[in-house]
């Protein structure tokens, strides 16, 4: 097309899209005053102190700061209240009513489901992947003390940095994720709280126990005590709370049609993936968390890594094909270092390769053998073969304390 039929097609599209477009919408109906106090926008900042704002960066929802203010309950803005345009404020209004109503709603449900059930005064937060109840007075982590709502953050925090370094793992996002409902985590200071609420959110007793699941589509719980005699320091209840919630998280890696987790028909790869995750960021494996109650000692400060080499070296350990049988309650001390270190291999394989696995046992449930070759494309005896070797060349009899890089 000529250059100037071309300018005269671009002028007459331009003049049909405006006049069939309409006129603009308007801030304010017609005759209304423009407001100077909003700039005609009905709504006026709601200022928060720079130390509130950096602590409640990565949070949806906080009761400690919402229960301080009753009449925005923590928003970041409020209706101007002498709006020179009726309309505009109107609208504002209708927006600060609704998210309003959504957060005294939620503060609602807290109090309902937990306070009212422990008969305690939890502080309540969201995040973008977990909800958090917290009544423990104080921690003490290092020299510092952290006080029961800056703690409660601390182990919010702590539970998105689980998170997101299983996601980094795998190499996965939220996409990949099943993500049926937040996981519920609800740390208490005394057993009568922990034992009045389990019931409710988890269908179980915690009896003798200091911590209860309830893991699945659309509920995700974990309720827990402070046990003085169990949590030695800080350290010991980081340690925990990343296994306890990773059984959770490991849960809601999905690529494939979801029918159950993996507590009894692969207990190997449930109690070898909370294993892995605890060396990854911590070191040395050392607790074991509600569901593992029976044929188990004090495992705290051995050293798995020069176990399961002396194991190999030595011929003396259970196989593969007989581990691998196991339910979760059913494993002992030797099965759940070798499942941690199946898992290892795994993962050093290629970690990638998963997600896919894990579709296969909570999707169809396949055998393991299926699930290895169609995953990872090995056989049982190739898999046997190469984790021996892996851990014969890969694994020291003197490990190191931190955290296990491969």
């Amino acid at each position: 097309m000529p250059a100037p039929l071309k300018l005269l097609a671009c002028v007459a599209a331009a003049w049909i899209l405006l006049f069939c477009s309409g006129p603009p919408a308007r801030a304010q109906e017609p005759g209304e005053k423009l407001c100077g106090d909003c700039s005609t926008t009905g709504k006026l900042p709601h200022p928060h102190r720079e130390s509130v704002l950096e602590q409640e960066r990565d949070v949806i929802y906080c009761s400690y700061w919402m229960d301080r203010d009753p009449d925005a309950l923590s928003m970041d803005w409020v209706v101007c209240a002498n709006c020179l345009t009726p309309s505009v404020k109107a609208r504002a209004q209708e927006e600060f009513d609704r998210e309003f109503g959504k957060r005294k709603q939620w503060l609602t449900d807290r109090r309902t489901i937990v306070d009212k059930v422990t008969r305690t005064e939890c502080q309540h937060v969201e995040t973008e992947h977990f909800v958090l109840a917290w009544d423990i007075p104080e921690i003490k982590v290092g020299r510092k003390i952290y006080r029961l709502h800056e703690a409660m953050h601390l182990y919010a925090e702590r539970a998105e940095a689980a998170y997101a370094r299983i996601q980094q793992l795998f190499d996965i996002t939220d996409q990949d994720m099943l993500l049926s409902g937040k996981v519920h985590l609800y740390m208490l200071e005394t057993q009568r709280a922990a034992a009045a609420l389990s019931p409710t959110v988890t269908d179980l007793h915690i009896q003798g126990s200091w911590h209860t699941y309830k893991i699945g589509p659309n509920h995700e719980h974990c309720v827990a005590w402070d046990n003085p005699e169990k949590v030695l320091n800080d350290e010991y209840r980081h340690q925990f709370f990343v296994h306890a919630l990773s059984h959770h998280v490991f849960n809601q890696v999905h690529q494939g049609d979801y029918t159950i987790w993996i507590f009894k028909r692969y207990g190997w790869m449930y109690e070898g993936l909370a294993f892995h995750l605890e060396s990854l960021m911590f070191g040395i494996p050392r607790l074991t968390c509600g569901q593992e109650t029976g044929h188990t000692t004090s495992f705290r400060n051995k050293k798995w890594e020069s176990l399961v080499k002396k194991a190999v070296m030595s011929g003396d350990y259970p196989p593969f094909q007989e581990v691998i049988t196991y339910s979760v309650d059913a494993l002992g001390d030797e099965e759940r270092r070798l499942s941690w270190s199946y898992v290892d291999y795994l993962l050093y394989l290629d970690p990638r390769k998963m997600p896919k696995l894990l579709s296969l046992m909570k999707g169809p449930q396949l055998p393991t053998r299926d699930c290895l070759k169609e995953a990872y494309g090995i056989t049982m005896g190739e898999f046997v073969d190469g984790w021996k070797q892996f851990v014969l060349e890969k694994y020291s009899l003197r490990p190191d304390k931190g955290p296990i890089q491969r």
